[in-house]
């Protein structure tokens, strides 16, 4: 089981307004007498999604819905998940199992809108240096910044990928656990390998 969380923001380190979001992938497959039998896989949006702001109280963001277009030219309502199950290979090599998960090309993703406002005067800043610095960054992020009577308002469409990637090695011991931390991005990621009932 892969558990996710993470921070989807519009703006800068020390301006910026948006969403602390959950996903997990639960991975199940077999190993008989040594030997990958039978693997599927799902993955879910988790509920729990909160609002965050920085500074505090600045910032007023929630998840809103809308329309995705996916590089295929589909259209989904949003939030999209674009797998929900797929299957899973893998192998057994020196006491580790190799899963390959039959994702095509970026791997599973979610998509999701969400919208941020505020009336302070820093407003303004934070409006015009927000889409520069995603496009910096290389975010998938796609925004529309509006101005009223001294109110500023983002609605942006962003993008992420998810776990597991095209290929994932993790050793064969059940209970077996790993936290990790990544910047860009702000994720926080948690594997878990656990034996099934029988």
């Amino acid at each position: 089981m892969i558990n996710g969380t993470d921070r989807l923001e519009f703006g800068s380190r020390f301006l910026a307004g948006g969403l602390d979001l959950e996903w997990q992938s639960i991975l199940e497959f077999s190993v008989l007498d040594g030997r990958f039998e039978l693997g599927t896989a799902k993955a879910q949006l988790m509920p729990n999604v909160e609002a965050f702001s920085n500074p505090p109280g600045m910032f007023d963001c929630s998840q809103v819905s809308g329309t995705f277009a996916s590089r295929s030219g589909n259209s989904f309502s949003i939030p999209h998940l674009r797998y929900q199950g797929f299957p899973l290979t893998g192998r057994v090599i020196d006491g580790k199992v190799e899963l390959t998960p039959f994702l095509e090309y970026p791997g599973n993703y979610y998509a999701i809108m969400y919208r941020c406002e505020t009336a302070d005067e820093r407003g303004e800043v934070w409006a015009d240096s927000a889409i520069r610095i995603a496009r910096e960054l290389g975010r998938r992020q796609n925004a529309e910044v509006e101005t009223d009577n001294g109110r500023y308002r983002a609605t942006i469409k962003e993008v992420k990928v998810i776990a597991p990637g095209p290929k994932l090695e993790i050793p064969l011991n059940d209970g077996f656990e790993l936290a990790l931390e990544q910047n860009y991005g702000a994720r926080k990621l948690r594997y878990q390998l656990r034996r099934m009932g029988d």
